[in-house]
């Protein structure tokens, strides 16, 4: 597959954005990465969703706690993991944990994917 460069990408935004819908087309065509989680997952459109205006207050007063923090991993973890309404059940090889993060980190990916889209659209480079 031949990948286009842009001559000048920062003076054509049209043209970048335009090579950013193909390369997302291209991907939705693709069929998913199949994951069989062992329990039931939320739906990530539920998942993506805009919280409540008073979590958005809350979480620009009490930030998400950083990896700094002084507590095992796995309790971290399970932190974040419930900080972001994704379930988990703790079992005696982790798996869950591991199929929560799964989907944590897949939500932060599609977040970030989308934050870029949308600056891309309002012209910040």
């Amino acid at each position: 597959m031949t990948v286009k460069s842009i001559e000048n990408a920062e003076k054509n935004p049209k043209e970048v954005l335009t090579w950013i819908k193909n390369v997302t087309d291209l991907h939705k065509g693709r069929p998913p990465a199949t994951v069989n989680y062992t329990k039931q997952m939320p739906d990530f459109d539920l998942l993506m969703e805009e919280w409540p205006p008073g979590m958005e207050w809350a979480l620009k007063e009490i930030p998400f706690p950083t990896p700094d923090i002084s507590m095992p991993t796995l309790d971290y973890a399970a932190v974040m993991l419930a900080l972001l309404g994704i379930p988990w059940h703790k079992n005696p090889n982790n798996k869950s944990t591991i199929e929560a993060l799964h989907v944590m980190l897949t939500l932060f990916s599609d977040f970030k994917e989308n934050q870029h889209i949308k600056q891309l659209e309002k012209g910040n480079f």
